[in-house]
């Protein structure tokens, strides 16, 4: 199945747009949060610096605060209906204090390199315009110890039913894309409706 473009904006900055894509995603971006949440409890994280690169309404961000109550988290997005969104999500879940959501372009990030300690990356690969350029600038800030999580929708053939599992990347693309990045050694790993790529994360 040939992937199909994109059928909403690239950047969420319509306000309504923006409240349909909580209601209609909130839930199964709250249980995203929750999975890498686990994956990196069993890997020994314990919390440090955490950069949600596109960070949306927050959604991963909340779980990882909460799992990690020692953790300083700073989340940017271009869509701003979201980030208003966000902070009054993480304001709601007692987290506010952890969390500070901020304008920022994730393909020109401003930040000084090797800045955090992990670096999360959720549903974007296949929206932004160059995910080569992203995945550099998620390279460049985080530390050489540190740890990347990226992880996005699979182009599977309920995309003949399910209009937004067309336009993303299938496993095999997401591992092509990554490769022409700067991004370090890590794995590729496949869900139900999703790829993800971890490095530093046994």
């Amino acid at each position: 199945m040939k992937r199909a473009e994109l059928f909403h904006p690239r950047v969420f900055n319509d306000k309504e747009w923006a409240e349909g894509y909580y209601k209609r995603n909130a839930k199964n971006i709250t249980r995203v949060g929750k999975r890498l949440a686990a994956v990196l409890k069993r890997a020994g994280f314990e919390g440090g610096k955490i950069f949600d690169s596109g960070c949306g309404f927050g959604a991963v961000a909340i779980e990882l605060a909460r799992t990690f109550p020692e953790a300083e988290i700073i989340g940017v997005d271009l869509g701003l209906p979201l980030l208003d969104l966000g902070r009054s999500l993480a304001e709601q879940a007692g987290v506010g204090d952890q969390i500070t959501l901020l304008e920022g372009d994730v393909q020109k990030l401003d930040y000084a390199a090797d800045s955090f300690d992990l670096v999360v990356n959720s549903f974007m690969a296949h929206i932004v315009e160059d995910p080569v350029t992203m995945f550099n600038e998620i390279e460049r800030v985080t530390k050489p110890d540190g740890r990347i999580m990226i992880t996005d929708l699979r182009r599977i053939w309920l995309g003949v039913f399910i209009k937004k599992l067309k336009t993303p990347y299938t496993l095999d693309e997401g591992k092509s894309v990554i490769s022409k990045s700067n991004i370090r050694p890590g794995k590729c790993l496949k869900g139900p409706f999703w790829w993800d790529y971890m490095a530093g994360i046994d």
